[in-house]
């Protein structure tokens, strides 16, 4: 029984993968002696296979890398935006804001998780003390205002990060 080049080459990464059957790995070897063009599709297969190919280390690290960056990015937008809205009419999104980057923090951050409710109380105090100092002068409240609205910040970072943590704690797997 003669068995066509093209049945031989789709066999062919089959054989070379080592997922054939015996008998196929047999019918492959018997053809490709006779025939000059499936035996330098044979070859050609094995030098594509010898390349050296990109490691699956190196893409899961890049992706890591990019879901890294984008976290980051979203932490300061999210946190400048958030301070940028003090004293304004939308400032009650905060509400929905500094958790959720309370949340992504503990996420991004890992084990650094406490640096989120430091940086937005860091931020939102210069950001409001200068803000105030900027249009009013030393007035009395310049300090004051900066403060609590520092302090509500935190609390709602803070409240972020321990849902965050209930989350986490609820959905661990065991082991884990």
């Amino acid at each position: 029984m003669s068995i066509s080049c093209d049945v031989i080459q789709d066999l062919i990464p089959l054989v070379k993968d080592g997922v054939a059957s015996a008998a196929s790995t047999r019918i492959v070897n018997e053809h490709i002696a006779i025939c000059e063009r499936c035996r330098t599709e044979f070859e050609i297969f094995q030098t594509n296979l010898e390349q050296p190919s990109i490691k699956d280390e190196k893409i899961i690290f890049a992706i890591k890398r990019s879901i890294l960056i984008t976290q980051f990015v979203i932490l300061i937008a999210g946190a400048i935006i958030g301070v940028a809205l003090s004293n304004s009419m939308c400032m009650f999104y905060n509400f929905i804001i500094m958790p959720a980057i309370g949340g992504i923090s503990m996420i991004a951050l890992k084990r650094k998780w406490y640096l989120a409710p430091f940086g937005i109380f860091i931020i939102t105090f210069l950001w409001l003390t200068i803000k105030n100092i900027v249009l009013s002068g030393f007035a009395r409240g310049a300090l004051y205002d900066g403060l609590y609205y520092s302090t509500i910040y935190t609390v709602l970072v803070g409240l972020g990060l321990i849902i965050a943590m209930l989350l986490k704690f609820i959905f661990a797997k065991d082991g884990e």
